[in-house]
């Protein structure tokens, strides 16, 4: 039994008849438990297991979080057989005091915003104490405790980086309505580690945060702002004569963001904007190792608005835009209301950009200038982003067809090579070579003498970078029928184009003697290339994705679902090793059946496609189980901003259990 979790026992059974604020005395706390397993074992060998109990404990005053966890592996990240989460909370009057594992969010984030996400293996809470004051219209929060984040490297799926955080907090806020602001400050000392696990070489950094929102609500508008204002050290530490140790700080970087956002509501009708510029750390387009090198920027604390939309279809989030919280500037619009017939329509657009354009002097000098005004542009050396989506929804046949159908397409740069345009002088040398000999079949000069030299001035043009877009069209129909069964029916297509776009007169050798960007064609330099070629394999010019999914189901009782997923192009090259019944079943492949097909080779013809059979059933209003069995393709994940990519499961079977008791 850890230490903690010892601590906290003892805690809980000292003088319990005597003691009031026995954690574990039934006759004087309420509880509830919650239970959440999930296993998971494929032929590509692969297997996990989760599990993970949560206790809660609460009476008057006084309530008790604990939550252990066996996961040896999880699906993401560190095994852990430990007791992984603990709080005990207080409260009484205008205080509250909690120790323990706390999360914390204060305005939209630009300062602290702490979340538990398992499924992309992100958590940012801080184990240490909150007290908080509040009273009329104030509230004081203060938070002091140590964060300790994982990283995945290479791996992904074991983390190869840590990040430690010791902080201490402060938000102040007051209300006098219609108004709402406040203030926030927060401190951090970081361990930030440079090389993978086992190889440590680490740079310790201070981080000051000063934070300030607004908020103010009429009638038919709401609007918010907040402003961040970062610094960060760098901490060194000596020793004196006297054997003092002492601690010396020096700037490394300082940066600010600001976000605001408003809703106009007329009747049934809402209309939602929102404006971001983030600029913590702006780096050239090939300096984009933000997490691990490039340290003392944004931190983990700030989870902050994203402004594009996280898409609930695999195939839209696949092709979702990854935020770059250190430099990035944009908006959103969204528009949502009510049509006749009770439909409901959606339509949502964002444009976001780097903070600066960028130029390549050489490969490994760039110069910026930063975008004027406050939008984003739309030149490629700034990785411009643009969005649109629009979903229409609603009841047909007397509320017994659900239908939803959308359009998603968004257009990205990801990432810029070289962008010059401009003039680079090359020199031309003359040489006399005297004091020859006959040598060979050749002759042999012992001196030179430098005669001349000419500069020789020409126009550049040399663009290399990559772009990519996409559009989705998903459509969902469920059919309730009177006895409590219900059908549906699922269709996505997707398209998605990556291409590398390459122009200029100069390839992209650069001379570092003349400091000069070499011409395709010395003696033609109108010599222009303009071609654009693809980034998939083989160089197939887009991929097609597509999936269809039926379901079957009981009303809050059970359902059966079948998803069929392929594409003409994996981005994520997997081999299926072996061939199933399901996937047999679903090509109607009689070989498999009357046993002429090889079950340990898979055919040709399911190449790049994945079937998966889900069934889940409610056991009661407090237990679920489910199991998945067959491939998913895996692929980009984003949650809050931050992404992964989850790995394919291949012909395996899943299995999830969650109760509450």
């Amino acid at each position: 039994m850890n230490k903690k979790f010892l601590a906290i026992v003892t805690f809980a059974f000292l003088n319990a008849e005597e003691n009031p604020f026995s954690v574990f005395d039934l006759d004087f706390w309420n509880y509830n438990a919650g239970i959440v397993m999930n296993f998971g074992d494929s032929y590509d060998d692969f297997t996990y297991m989760e599990n993970r109990m949560d206790l809660n404990f609460f009476k008057n005053n006084f309530s008790a979080w604990l939550q252990y966890e066996y996961s040896d592996p999880p699906e993401l990240g560190f095994p852990i057989k430990d007791l992984r989460k603990y709080r005990i909370e207080y409260s009484s009057g205008p205080w509250t005091l909690k120790f323990g594992d706390v999360y914390e969010v204060w305005g939209r984030g630009l300062v602290l915003a702490q979340l538990d996400d398992q499924s992309i293996d992100f958590d940012n809470s801080s184990r240490g104490y909150l007290i908080n004051y509040q009273a009329d219209n104030i509230s004081v929060t203060q938070l002091s405790g140590k964060t300790i984040n994982a990283q995945l490297g290479s791996d992904l799926r074991y983390p190869e980086f840590e990040f430690t955080h010791n902080i201490d907090a402060t938000n102040i806020n007051f209300d006098a309505y219609p108004f709402s602001y406040g203030v926030s400050f927060l401190q951090s000392n970081e361990l930030h580690q440079l090389k993978p696990l086992g190889v440590m070489d680490t740079v310790d950094i201070n981080h000051r945060l000063h934070g300030a929102y607004l908020s103010w609500y009429g009638s038919n508008m709401d609007i918010f702002a907040e402003y961040v204002d970062k610094q960060s050290k760098t901490r060194t530490y000596q020793t004196n004569f006297s054997g003092q140790e002492i601690v010396t700080l020096s700037p490394l970087k300082k940066g600010s963001a600001f976000y605001f956002n408003s809703n106009f509501y007329s009747g049934n009708w809402s209309l939602f904007f929102e404006y971001k510029k983030y600029s913590f750390d702006r780096l050239s387009p090939v300096d984009t190792d933000y997490i691990i090198n490039n340290y003392g920027n944004r931190i983990d604390y700030q989870v902050m608005p994203i402004l594009y939309r996280e898409q609930n279809h695999s195939f839209l989030g696949r092709a979702a835009h990854q935020t770059n919280a250190n430099d990035e500037r944009g908006f959103q619009v969204e528009l949502s209301g009510g049509l006749p017939n009770g439909f409901q329509i959606v339509s949502q657009y964002s444009h976001l950009s780097r903070n600066d354009t960028w130029t390549s002097v050489s490969p490994i000098k760039w110069d910026r200038k930063e975008v004027s005004g406050l939008l984003p542009t739309e030149n490629f050396s700034a990785l411009p982003y643009k969005e649109f989506y629009t979903e229409l929804n609603g009841y047909i046949f007397d509320n017994k067809l659900q239908f939803r159908t959308a359009f998603g397409t968004n257009k990205e740069v990801p990432k810029v090579n070289r962008y010059f345009e401009g003039y680079s002088n090359s020199i031309s040398e003359v040489w006399q070579y005297t004091d020859s000999l006959w040598y060979g079949d050749d002759w042999f000069y012992l001196d030179s003498q430098l005669v001349s030299i000419d500069t020789i001035n020409n126009q550049i043009e040399t663009i290399l970078y990559q772009s990519s877009k996409s559009f989705t069209i998903p459509i969902d129909f469920t059919y309730a029928m009177n006895n409590g069964y219900s059908l549906g029916f699922g269709f996505a297509y997707q398209e998605r184009y990556k291409n590398n776009i390459k122009r200029g007169n100069a390839g992209g050798f650069y001379n570092y003697a003349d400091s000069a960007w070499v011409l395709n064609d010395i003696n033609n330099p109108d010599s222009f290339i303009n071609e654009t070629t693809s980034n998939y394999p083989d160089q197939i010019p887009f991929q097609i994705n597509r999936m269809i999914s039926i379901s079957v189901g009981k009303a809050s009782k059970w359902a059966l679902t079948l998803n069929y997923d392929w594409t003409n192009v994996q981005e994520i090259v997997t081999v299926d090793p072996r061939y199933n019944p399901l996937e047999a079943l679903v090509y109607g492949d009689i070989k498999y059946f009357t046993g002429e097909r090889n079950r340990k080779v898979s055919p040709s013809f399911t190449k790049n496609k994945w079937v998966a059979l889900e069934f889940s059933y409610n056991i009661s209003s407090t237990q679920r189980i489910s199991f998945l069995y067959g491939s998913i393709q895996g692929g980009l994940v984003c949650s809050n901003g931050i992404c992964r990519i989850l790995q394919p499961f291949n012909d395996g079977l899943k299995l999830s259990y969650s109760a509450i008791f």
